[in-house]
């Protein structure tokens, strides 16, 4: 998906909704009844609330993991140990539990001012990592590994994303991704906005006096990922009326293939527009 709702795809949101429903039920459970008018109904009340609030902090809970998916929150390494992949995680929690504890269990004297300081304070830090993310994330659309390279050839395994990889024979040491974006401007960006692609294949160069020269070998996918090619005309024809798009272009990014090391990239497309070859590992 192109443009996304935040709130169902960060688990930082869902996770601050979860700590502010416990917050509130610790507020309800340290709360004193005995000094009520009708000490048993007070009782009674308060632990029903403490439920209610309860149980609203642990389905919260459950949908950080469920809606964005728990690869949004923990990874496990290679000796087998978990890690954050949100290091925001228990400061959001904390500030979430605060704020709602603070604010309910002390109203008279604090609650009024925590809340708001607090509400704006989570506004203002929730707009700048939103940001942060907006322009520089990334999504990697497929990878590339040299099998072998000899004689001005190259054999490649390509892996789109979501499909089987294949072998390539290319000519040269030099391949290029083809791929085709649709670029939005940054107010659509910041918004969740990704940039829409449409992965083509590759093609090869040959370095020849320090410059790169196409080679006659070419590799298309059959099915190419990303967009239909349908919507791509559509874009690329009515570029200057369609509001919101910064740009309709064709990118190739070349990378060099050196030696008989068998190095492995992955091909990014950048949130905020650009495609990029990065190594993920060499030999």
């Amino acid at each position: 998906m192109p443009f996304r709702l935040s709130l169902l795809t960060d688990p930082l949101p869902w996770a601050f909704v979860a700590a502010v429903f416990l917050g509130a039920a610790a507020s309800r459970a340290t709360r004193r009844t005995g000094d009520r008018p009708d000490p048993h109904r007070a009782w009674t009340r308060k632990w029903v609330l403490f439920c209610v609030w309860l149980s609203l902090a642990v389905l919260a809970a459950v949908a950080a993991v469920l809606v964005p998916g728990s690869d949004r929150l923990v990874v496990r390494r290679a000796d087998r140990t978990l890690q954050l992949v949100e290091p925001l995680l228990p400061w959001v929690v904390l500030a979430g539990f605060a704020i709602a504890f603070l604010a309910t269990r002390f109203r008279k004297s604090l609650g009024i001012p925590v809340f708001v300081v607090g509400l704006v304070a989570v506004i203002a830090l929730g707009l700048f990592f939103q940001s942060v993310r907006a322009f520089t994330g990334e999504t990697e659309i497929a990878t590339v590994r040299a099998l072998t390279v000899a004689d001005a050839s190259m054999r490649l395994e390509v892996a789109p994303e979501g499909r089987p990889s294949e072998v390539v024979d290319l000519g040269g040491d030099q391949f290029a991704p083809v791929v085709k974006v649709i670029v939005f401007d940054d107010a659509w960006v910041f918004l969740g906005a990704k940039t829409w692609y449409r992965f083509v294949g590759l093609i090869s160069f040959t370095t020849e006096g320090g410059l790169p020269r196409q080679s006659d070998t070419v590799w298309k996918l059959e099915q190419p990922t990303g967009i239909s090619e349908a919507l791509w005309a559509r874009f690329e024809q009515f570029e200057e009326r369609i509001p919101g798009v910064k740009t309709v272009q064709t990118d190739v990014v070349l990378k060099k293939v050196q030696g008989r090391s068998l190095g492995t990239w992955s091909v990014m497309i950048q949130n905020d527009g650009g495609v990029e070859v990065v190594s993920r590992s060499s030999d």
